[in-house]
């Protein structure tokens, strides 16, 4: 028992000073729990969500808004933006309806519009809150309330945000582990110390394993692709140029974070608990199942310039967007932040590589 007891304090002792073990004991499953919880939770918010433009409200209109704010089963919140960008919102589901209240004309009754798109659960949602409008006025036969629909558009539905969401994680998981976690293993098998005795330059042993995982990403696209189209009724119609290029710049920046991850890992275990540190927030970040727009507003801007998710969102526009070369300035800002982290990661692996 003694013995026991001796162990015991012996592996209490190397635990204490093992920071990476009491790091990913305790803190990493917080940050992963507070990471999916909160986005999870929002969105099992089912108060009905009300968006307006408060120009749009006329000044006899706010009571209408202030009645609705202390509603219980009622959210409402301005608009940030312009009336094109309101629509562009409602007709992507980004918001579900838009309430424009007008001054009576000659002290007659008030006119309240609710637009919401045509989504089932939201046309719904707009017939119940007509009545709450109603109902929470002083005089309910003053105020008229009229209903409005918008067709969606193809970025409504799910599949927009789980397409380019999978696509985007499949990726990331081809640099992380079929580029890096290969060349980590590979040095830990002493490749690297027989290679640099026959004086074999890097430069054609790492382009070609970058080539071959490159063709990788291109096929698992394409299937990825396929079944969407054939299986889930995505149209085919798609500017594949751009999308090659959209593909190519991700599968570049997630193939160069594999090759940093492994340059800055000493043993196989140390490649492994870095990989859990990076991946699960990039994931979580990049917007890869549910919208950042669910995200506090001060996290939005990060994770909007997180490497993940100016890829997702280029694939969304290009699959679900119509986006072409008619309109490809849309895309501008994605490009150029993937083609930032590109030039960054690969940049810095060139400074920290030696044979």
């Amino acid at each position: 028992m003694r013995m026991v007891w001796v162990f015991f304090k012996l592996r209490m002792l190397q635990l204490r000073y093992d920071k990476a073990a009491l790091f990913f004991s305790y803190v990493f499953p917080v940050v992963l729990l507070l990471g999916i919880g909160y986005p999870l939770e929002m969105a099992g918010d089912h108060k009905i969500k009300v968006s307006y433009l408060e120009a749009e409200i006329a000044p006899s209109g706010q009571s209408v808004v202030d009645a609705l704010a202390k509603q219980d089963l009622v959210h409402v919140a301005a608009f940030v933006g312009e009336r094109a960008e309101a629509e562009t919102a409602l007709k992507n589901n980004e918001i579900q309806h838009l309430l424009k209240a007008a001054a009576p004309a000659g002290g007659g009754p008030a006119s309240v519009t609710v637009e919401s798109n045509s989504l089932e659960e939201n046309r719904i949602g707009a017939i119940a809150l007509a009545s709450i409008v109603r109902d929470g006025a002083s005089d309910p036969a003053a105020v008229q309330v009229r209903l409005q629909n918008v067709e969606v558009s193809r970025r409504s539905s799910y599949l927009a945000t789980l397409l380019p969401g999978v696509i985007a994680m499949t990726l990331l998981i081809i640099g992380l582990s079929g580029f890096g976690s290969i060349l980590i293993g590979e040095e830990s098998l002493g490749l690297f110390k027989q290679l640099k005795t026959v004086d074999v330059s890097p430069t054609p042993f790492f382009a070609g394993l970058f080539l071959s995982r490159l063709l990788v990403a291109y096929s698992v696209v394409a299937g990825m692709l396929a079944v969407c189209v054939f299986g889930l009724g995505v149209s085919p119609d798609i500017n594949y140029p751009l999308l090659l290029l959209v593909v190519t710049l991700g599968t570049a920046t997630y193939l160069g974070i594999g090759l940093i991850v492994f340059l800055f890992s000493r043993t196989v275990m140390a490649f492994s608990g870095i990989v859990g540190v990076i991946q699960i927030p990039m994931m979580l970040l990049g917007g890869l199942f549910f919208s950042i727009k669910m995200f506090p507003k001060w996290l939005q801007p990060i994770a909007e310039h997180s490497p993940l998710a100016p890829f997702t969102t280029a694939l969304r526009e290009l699959m679900f967007g119509g986006v072409g070369f008619q309109n490809v300035s849309v895309l501008y800002p994605a490009l150029i932040t993937l083609s930032i982290w590109m030039v960054v990661i690969l940049l810095l692996a060139r400074w920290r590589f030696r044979w």
